[in-house]
This record gives C-alpha cells, structure tokens and sequence, in this order.
C-alpha cells in the first residue's frame, strides 16, 4: 500500500514537471531552474555568516546560504541536512524531500557557498594591494574548509531550531567529499547517522585539463566541468533516462558547468586530507553508522574503488547497490530507484535493517588509498 501512495506521488511530480516543461523556456528563464516547481510544502530561508579566515586576515568576507526547509505535519523525531552535488543545487532535491516530509522528517537542503543561489565564492587575488582585491564568482572557493564551515553553519543552524530532534546528515555524490571532510574534522555537534547517495569518492571520468596547465593558470581562472556535455544536455544523459528531468536539467541554469583553478585544486586537498584520515584507526568517520548507496554500473564512479575503500571500516557501514534504472544512470533521485531508495534510507535512519543490503568483508591485505588521478 505504501508503495502504491508513493508511485501515485511519483507520478504526480513528473506530471507537475511535464506541465512546467510545456510552458516553454519562458517559464524555465523566469525562475531559472525548473526544479524549483516541484517545491509543494517547502520554505525558504538564507543563513548570513562570515568567512572566519578571510575576516581574520582584515577582509570581512559574508556569505548568504540559501536553504529551503520542510516541516512534517506529524514529526518522527528526526531531521536530515541535504548536501548537493557538483553540477546540482537543493533544488534537485525538492521531489525527494517532499516524500521525507511525508514520511516524518523535518528536511534542510542547502546551495553550498559558489553554488545554486547561494554566495559566490571569494579569494584574494594574489598581488592586490594589502589584500584588498577580492575575485567573486560561481564555481570558486579559496580553500575546501569554506565547503565544511558551511555545512558547520547548517548543522548549528538546525540545532538551535529543533534541538530535540535526532540529527542525520545526507551527502549526494560530490558531497561526500564535503560531508567526510566535516566528520573528520570537526566536533561532534550531536550528528546520529550519514547517509551517502552515489558518492562521488571515486570518480572515472577525465579531468578536462592537464595539471601542469591547472598550476599554471591565472587566479580565478575556469575550466570545464568533469560531466561531459552530449549535444548541449548539460551532462544529464549521464544522470538520468527520464525524459522529465534530462530536460529539466538540460534548460537549469544553475546547473553549474564550469569551476576555478581554485576549486580543483580545493578538491584535490579535500580529497588528500580524507584519504590520510581515513588511515588512521582514530578516524572519526568510522565511529557513525553510515549508508552508502551506489550503482554499480555508474557511468561517473568507479564504484569497485568504492567497496574497497569501504571495507577499511565495515563495522558501523552499510551499503547496497542499486540498477539505476534500465540504464544504470547516476543520481538515483531521477531514476526508478528513487522510491526504493528513499525507504531504504527510512529503514536506516529508524535502526531497521536494509534489504538487500552488501555483506562487506574486511580483506587480507588492506587496500592503498591515495590520491587518484582524477578527485571528482
């Protein structure tokens, strides 16, 4: 019965979008993301902070955070903060959301600083006159600690707003870098459980620029996204075969298609730093339950990595894999998985067994993580 109520709501949402995208390119250059129409019950919201090491330095820096909010009509006692992906902004979770708000939960998703709606990202440029000329822009940061301070921010932000509700962070495929490099970094702040969807630990695509040519580039300078274009779709073919969302993120425009010299490189010390801590048996990662979910045929992850890099600590982990619709696409959000998954998720938070879920095993000889070739 569960599932039929879902599949109902399912297919409601593909007709609300169907009906967005027959309104024409009009409508999508209006509201720039048609993404946001699927938004039923959420609220809007900014959170205003300062960068502490930029202000520290004589350069107040202030960001706002957009963040869009979701409140059950009757509470299971547990709240999420969402974490989008590289391309992506919270707008791409408004369906999944609204499922999670039925179900219970009180939801936060937020666009990260560079990204979406929020902020752009802010460095100094090297050889300004005592530091005072800042580059700003979309796909920037200065360092991957302002990833991890705004996710800081997020978490106290819901804390203070609903302290007596049980506190579970979700990251989507880039964001588990973010999400990782915030566990292992910072204090506990009453975090209970992780979830992971489609991480992107591990990428398989090429990067679009040599690292010579990466070192060498200019402050600010952008390259190409990692997801490659197919005729102008903006990477969704990669994402997904429903025809719904490959146009809604087609015509996005806050997709975000390229990024500074400055980002990739944030990564890449984002990347290095998680991989050195999670070689360490104090590391503070191993000590949550967390869940993994991953399509083994992922056109964008090498997933195999994945399950070798999650044997490291298998006691407190779970993971399942999953087809990722007939063509075993990216973001399970957008596939026919979506509704399975978001019960499996259910299962998890409520300490239920998943279904069908991996039997990790810990191998003879550990597996090398280092830095591989390409971070997204």
């Amino acid at each position: 019965m569960l599932h039929e109520f879902y599949a109902v709501l399912h297919r409601s949402l593909l007709w609300s979008l169907l009906l967005v995208s027959l309104l024409g390119s009009t409508l999508s250059q209006a509201t720039g993301s048609a993404f946001f129409q699927l938004n039923h019950s959420g609220r809007q919201g900014v959170l205003h902070y300062s960068d502490p090491l930029l202000s520290q330095a004589g350069q107040p820096v202030n960001y706002q955070l957009r963040y869009t909010y979701w409140l059950p009509g009757r509470s299971n006692g547990k709240v999420i903060v969402y974490n989008h992906g590289l391309q992506s902004h919270r707008g791409w979770f408004y369906g999944s959301a609204e499922y999670l708000a039925i179900l219970g939960y009180t939801v936060y998703a937020f666009d990260r600083v560079g990204a979406g709606q929020s902020s752009a990202g802010v460095s100094v440029r090297p050889g300004s006159d005592n530091g005072r000329s800042l580059i700003r822009q979309q796909g920037h940061v200065d360092r991957w600690q302002v990833w991890t301070d705004s996710l800081d921010q997020m978490v106290r932000l819901v804390r203070k707003r609903h302290p007596s509700l049980e506190l579970n962070l979700w990251a989507n495929s880039f964001a588990a870098h973010i999400l990782t490099g915030y566990i292992n970094s910072y204090p506990p702040q009453g975090v209970r459980r992780l979830v992971f969807t489609t991480p992107g630990l591990f990428s398989r695509l090429p990067l679009p620029f040599t690292i010579p040519e990466l070192i060498a580039a200019a402050p600010g300078q952008y390259f190409a996204s990692t997801i490659p274009e197919q005729q102008g779709d903006k990477g969704a073919t990669l994402f997904t075969s429903d025809p719904f969302y490959q146009w809604a993120i087609s015509t996005d425009g806050y997709s975000q298609r390229r990024f500074s010299r400055e980002f990739y490189l944030a990564v890449g010390g984002l990347t290095q730093f998680n991989l050195l801590r999670t070689s360490f048996t104090t590391d503070p990662l191993a000590h949550f339950p967390r869940f993994y979910l991953y399509v083994p045929a992922d056109p964008m992850m090498d997933n195999q990595r994945l399950r070798s890099y999650l044997t490291l600590a298998p006691a407190n982990t779970v993971a399942k894999a999953y087809s990722g619709g007939d063509d075993h696409r990216h973001l399970l959000a957008f596939t026919a998985d979506m509704q399975q998954s978001i019960l499996d998720i259910d299962d998890f938070l409520h300490d239920r067994p998943v279904q069908g879920q991996d039997v990790l095993q810990v191998p003879a000889r550990q597996p090398l993580m280092v830095l591989p070739e390409h971070w997204l």
